[in-house]
């Protein structure tokens, strides 16, 4: 029972910030915005995650695409990135059905989607996502990827509820 007063000072309420970390990386409630990155090529995904960890966000174990429709659910982030560039026939009919599933559930849930294909893929990535309003991006540059997430992230954040000026009031 000592001197409760100055443990008490040094609590704060506010999430810890990552060093870097940018307002771009945070959800709705300030807290580092978590995103799902799904590809099938695995050095393409970590590549992705790190650029996104980079920028200040919290990345979610994501994996290939085909893991939505063999292994257990996911847990998927505020933000689901997918890289399903194709070959050059265009995309697989699993990976198809794994996008059309992925695409169901981001419908019916809170996150956002953002697809990165190929021109050769475009049509099979737009036929399998018609209900989530996906963003999709052709060949995209790692500078192209990150404004897509701010992109999204500047939505979610506009969702808030906000004081009223005095002027409003």
């Amino acid at each position: 029972m000592g001197n409760t007063q100055n443990e008490l000072a040094d609590f704060s309420y506010e999430a810890a910030p990552k060093a870097g970390q940018g307002a771009a990386g945070l959800d709705a409630a300030g807290l580092p915005a978590r995103v799902t990155v799904f590809s099938d090529n695995h050095r393409k995904r970590s590549q992705i995650a790190h650029d996104l960890e980079g920028a200040g966000f919290h990345s979610v174990e994501g994996g290939a695409l085909g893991d939505l429709l063999a292994g257990p659910v996911t847990s998927l982030g505020d933000e689901v990135m997918n890289d399903c560039v194709g070959a050059q026939g265009g995309l697989s009919a699993r990976t198809v059905a794994a996008l059309h599933r992925l695409d169901m559930r981001i419908a019916r849930g809170a996150a956002q989607l953002i697809v990165m294909t190929s021109m050769e893929a475009l049509d099979d990535v737009f036929g399998a996502l018609d209900q989530s309003r996906a963003q999709i991006l052709v060949n995209p540059t790692r500078g192209e990827r990150l404004v897509a997430v701010g992109r999204v992230m500047a939505s979610v954040a506009d969702a808030r509820v906000r004081e009223m000026t005095e002027e409003d009031r």
